[in-house]
């Protein structure tokens, strides 16, 4: 069972921004997407996507035309993509972190649509090693694609391209019960995410369920899917943590915060989902749910942090500062004459022993990342 380390707010929305969504990491920042009540067909308002460092300190702010929904930065490039009007009208940005440059909107090239007559669109994205890949929402006709590979690739230019890899009507195997060819529960496509060992995991909100897809785009392509039971409330944003420990950062939205939650002893194996007023665990093999986080207030976006990459735990600096402390009167001691020669007048200095400056320097780099860590402590 996961134990909760600690819990406080990460972020709170800027002025003028509300709801909070998706979160994606990269270019040692987190972002985070606020939908600010735009329309999901294109027809009105905008987002507001921040950046934010690891301690929560906002780094840049962008604002783009409808609701960028779905939010991931490219691992390959540093790119953040921006899927813009996921029920209608759809189009991609891109924002480059190194120049602060935003792209113009791409638009998807035939037989997608736009106009008053589109009413599908792209809801997220997930990348495989150089191959990227997007949820398509709102299918109704058998055949109708779910999942597509984008064919312009990582760097992607002009109209965008696109290949079906899933569709509405395949069919897979269940992962509690075993039985194959059962029909994938995918009537509302969301959020997608690859997992550790390169397979995609589609969540099906309406549908209570997520779809997991091996191999994807491949000609050994399989699928197989988990069904959460029937009384569970709709689940919005899934992960499966890459270590053990780390941080899970969840949009909070009815609240408009990001809370940063500290965890240990989570398995790997399981996955977590962000559902409604709880993030909870789920064992794909049996199906068995168990909440670790309650008391959420509309959790949306979801993000798992591990704690090699999270930032620095606020216990672990002050020991730092303590053994820096430690070593330096120790060192002092004994470069004043006690137990030995090296402080006779005269003497020439023992290169073993830190300077007074280099101390000073050291200790005070540690002091200086305890307060910051204070901070963002102290305004949740």
């Amino acid at each position: 069972m996961p134990t909760i380390q600690s819990t406080s707010i990460f972020a709170t929305a800027p002025d003028g921004a509300k709801s909070p969504d998706s979160i994606t990491a990269g270019n040692n920042s987190i972002w985070i997407e606020y939908g600010d009540s735009a329309k999901s067909d294109g027809s009105g308002g905008s987002s507001t996507i921040v950046q934010y460092d690891l301690l929560g300190t906002v780094q840049n702010t962008y604002t783009l035309p409808g609701l960028a929904d779905g939010l991931k930065v490219d691992p390959a490039t540093g790119d953040v993509w921006a899927l813009q009007n996921q029920d209608g009208n759809s189009t991609l940005t891109l924002l480059d972190p190194g120049t602060n440059q935003v792209s113009s909107p791409l638009s998807y090239a035939a037989p997608y649509t736009y106009g008053a007559t589109s009413t599908r669109g792209y809801d997220d994205v997930a990348f495989v090693g150089q191959k990227v890949f997007l949820s398509y929402t709102n299918p109704k006709n058998p055949g109708d694609p779910v999942v597509q590979q984008l064919t312009n690739g990582t760097a992607p230019f002009g109209s965008l391209q696109t290949t079906n890899i899933l569709r509405f009507g395949d069919t897979g195997t269940n992962l509690v019960t075993g039985e194959t060819n059962q029909p994938l529960p995918v009537t509302d496509p969301d959020s997608l995410k690859a997992l550790p060992d390169g397979s995609l995991i589609l969540t099906g909100e309406g549908d209570k369920a997520f779809t997991i897809i091996t191999n994807p785009g491949t000609t050994q392509q399989s699928a197989s899917f988990l069904n959460l039971p029937a009384d569970s409330t709709s689940p919005d944003d899934v992960i499966m943590p890459t270590a053990t420990s780390g941080t899970l950062y969840i949009s909070n939205q009815n609240d408009n915060n990001v809370l940063a939650v500290r965890v240990t002893d989570l398995n790997t194996k399981d996955l977590y989902a962000s559902v409604g007023t709880a993030v909870e665990q789920i064992d794909p093999s049996t199906g068995t749910v168990t909440p670790i986080i309650t008391g959420l207030n509309g959790s949306h976006g979801l993000l798992f942090v591990p704690a090699a990459s999270a930032a620095p735990d606020l216990a672990s600096v002050l020991q730092n500062i303590s053994q820096d402390l430690h070593q330096a009167f120790a060192n002092l001691g004994s470069s004043t004459g006690q137990g030995g020669s090296s402080g006779s007048v005269g003497a020439a200095p023992d290169p073993s022993v830190p300077s007074a400056a280099s101390i000073i320097s050291l200790v005070g780099s540690d002091a200086s990342n305890a307060l910051a860590l204070l901070l963002p402590t102290a305004k949740g």
